[in-house]
């Protein structure tokens, strides 16, 4: 029985309309370009010669771990080229079209030796003691010198290789704020809250240029050497503060910059374990040949029970050199502690 190509072609276009999809997928994998709809409907009005299409019905499952099972497609190829569809130019997203300007800003943004964008930024943070951890970063601003300024108290410091600068500092006020100044003109502020200030006595003695001065504390009744005699060489801990055995004095400050500024402040518990009695407290200064004859600017801080902090500005002229190896203790420029034990 003759049956006319044009028929065969109605039946196979029946039929792969079913697998059309499936066609499509495997035309894709296979490099075949699939028969568009306007090339089957010339395909169908013109006296050629077609032979069906093999259609294979398709079905899905899933492995026991839930992975798709792969299908196998087949079909007839299809000699007749036609140019594959074009996918539309999808327009940009708003937000990658912002990430793109962040990202030429963050670029076009000056950076250090390292890659770390320019720019002062100052963080602190409360530690035991009474005391706040402060970081200081201008990565563009190396080996720089650095003024520190908090509650009567001007410090200097020097920033590392990457622009860091960190310091430990007792503080006299809570919130402790504290201003950074960099050499550029630089400056930013931080502030931290420091919940145990309350528990502490606290006296400081800040100066400027090297003048090696020295704050010692004598707790109840002790006199030099011994273990109640706290000073810079036998400075006590943040620790037996905290247990309440004793007092402890740091030495804040970096003294290889220009026109340095330090300070040592001395610590004691409120709530002490030792007994009754007075911390004597007194500046002294070794007579050096950096020091001999040299007027010297310093001050004094005390933080008193009301909370305020009481400066007194100092200026005297250490002894001539040929006192050089002496000691100049200037004794009643700050009040003894009167400390009750629990």
């Amino acid at each position: 029985m003759n049956i006319s190509p044009r028929i065969i072609a109605i039946a196979t276009i029946g039929l792969g309309a079913l697998t059309f999809g499936a066609l499509m997928s495997e035309a894709r994998s296979s490099n075949i370009r699939p028969l568009s709809l306007s090339a089957m409907r010339d395909l169908i009005q013109s006296d050629v010669d077609v032979e069906p299409v093999e259609t294979v019905f398709m079905s899905s499952s899933t492995g026991s771990a839930g992975q798709a099972v792969p299908i196998e497609v087949s079909a007839t190829e299809v000699v007749l080229p036609v140019e594959a569809p074009q996918a539309p130019a999808l327009p940009q997203p708003e937000r990658l079209a912002q990430a793109t300007e962040a990202t030429t800003t963050m670029t076009d943004q000056p950076l250090s030796p390292f890659g770390l964008p320019c720019g002062l930024s100052v963080s602190t943070m409360a530690s035991e003691g009474a005391m706040v951890a402060l970081d200081i970063m201008d990565p563009c601003q190396p080996h720089s010198r650095v003024i520190i300024e908090h509650s009567g108290l001007n410090l200097t410091g020097r920033t590392d290789v990457m622009g860091l600068l960190t310091m430990d500092v007792p503080v006299f006020e809570s919130p402790a704020f504290f201003t950074v100044r960099m050499p550029d003109g630089a400056s930013d502020s931080s502030l931290a809250m420091v919940p145990d200030l309350d528990s502490y006595y606290r006296v400081g003695l800040q100066w400027n240029e090297n003048r090696s001065l020295e704050l010692h504390a004598m707790e109840f009744g002790a006199t030099y050497g011994d273990p109640g005699h706290i000073w810079l060489d036998h400075a006590g801990s943040v620790d037996r503060a905290v247990a309440g055995e004793g007092g402890f004095v740091m030495q804040v400050g970096d003294a290889d910059v220009e026109n340095p500024m330090l300070a040592q402040i001395y610590s004691f518990p409120r709530d002490t374990l030792d007994g009754n009695g007075n911390v004597r407290l007194s500046i002294e200064a070794p007579v050096t040949e950096a020091n001999c004859g040299q007027d010297t600017l310093a001050r004094t801080l005390e933080l008193e029970e009301d909370g305020r902090v009481a400066v007194i500005e100092l200026t005297f002229t250490l002894p001539d050199c040929d006192a050089v190896g002496d000691y100049l203790v200037l004794q009643n420029l700050l009040h003894d502690l009167r400390v009750a034990s629990n």
